[in-house]
């Protein structure tokens, strides 16, 4: 058997790894379990060839870290081989990413049973709530949605922790429905992060925005660190402000325009900007570039500050028009 884990939740391919381990006989897995980098292809297709040792059970070989773009030609000549592989030997190519055009994609797509793993986007919150949701249901934990809307903030789309944080929350529980004021005291949060100081300064919330510069700066975040995090946000909020206003209608269209990886992110930062004007989001980026030169001539954390009121208030709804 021959599979691909693609993706970059690393967690998620970890834990489909181990599962695969589970066919494999106690006794001798330090036999019958290898593991290989990309770069010793030919070396993993030959131990996967061999039988396993000692047993009638499974042989599992894993190669990680797999670039099929540069898979060399001699290391090709080998993939021709993967059909002589015995049928209770699994092997295994785990890679962050396959490009499903390339020749050896589609060779591999031809012998191989695909899996992917892919994090959630950080900005669907909708969409780490509802994997949250079903994740505590499968393991008989009930959470009300504010609970649910708190986790999702709290623990953002990292997988190891959701799962890590849920099993606690059921061991604590044990079957009665936490409060908020539970949860938040078992599950504090580590994510504040200055993407949500810019989504505190685009909605006018001051408080908010203070409590995350503070919470950033003593955790030891360079202010140099958070201050290029708002610069590419606002930057990026202003761009997609001045094309839809200058008359950009399609998303793919915007997401060129404005450097946009993934074109499906527009549609939440249309929204994100609906009520935010371009003189504003100018006006903000301006002090942030003041900012930068600032804190890049010596200025400390605390100078941050003032410039984070000044920018929360341009975006009071009185100036927003």
């Amino acid at each position: 058997m021959i599979s691909l884990l693609i993706g970059d939740d690393l967690h998620a391919i970890q834990k489909k790894l181990s599962a695969f381990k589970k066919s494999l006989d106690p006794t001798w897995i330090s036999f019958n379990y290898h593991r290989f980098d990309a770069t010793a292809l030919d070396e993993a297709i030959n131990c996967a060839l061999t039988p396993a040792v000692g047993t009638e059970k499974a042989k599992l070989v894993a190669i990680e870290g797999c670039n099929f773009k540069q898979f060399t030609s001699e290391v090709l000549d080998v993939l021709p081989l993967l059909p002589q592989i015995p049928e209770k030997t699994h092997l295994v190519f785990i890679a962050s990413s396959i490009d499903k055009r390339l020749k050896v994609a589609k060779f591999l797509l031809s012998q191989a049973k695909l899996f992917e793993f892919d994090l959630i986007p950080p900005w669907r919150r909708d969409l780490i709530s509802h994997s949250i949701r079903n994740q505590a249901l499968t393991i008989g934990l009930s959470l009300n949605s504010n609970v649910i809307d708190y986790l999702a903030v709290a623990i953002g789309n990292n997988s190891a922790r959701a799962e890590s944080e849920l099993y606690k929350l059921a061991t604590y529980s044990r079957g009665t429905n936490l409060t908020l004021k539970e949860v938040r005291s078992l599950v504090p949060s580590t994510t504040q992060n200055s993407l949500q100081l810019a989504e505190a300064l685009r909605e006018n919330n001051c408080k908010i925005a203070v409590y995350l510069l503070q919470e950033l700066l003593a955790i030891g975040t360079f202010p140099l660190a958070i201050c290029a995090t708002l610069i590419t946000q606002f930057r990026t909020w202003l761009w997609v402000k001045a094309a839809i206003v200058g008359g950009v209608k399609q998303d793919a269209e915007i997401a060129q325009i404005c450097q946009i990886a993934n074109p499906k992110r527009v549609y939440f930062l249309r929204k994100e900007v609906a009520g935010a004007s371009v003189t504003s989001l100018a006006a903000a980026m301006s002090l942030l570039l003041d900012l930068e030169a600032s804190l890049k001539l010596g200025r400390k954390g605390d100078f941050m500050l003032p410039v984070i009121l000044a920018i929360a208030q341009l975006f009071s709804p009185k100036k927003v028009k």
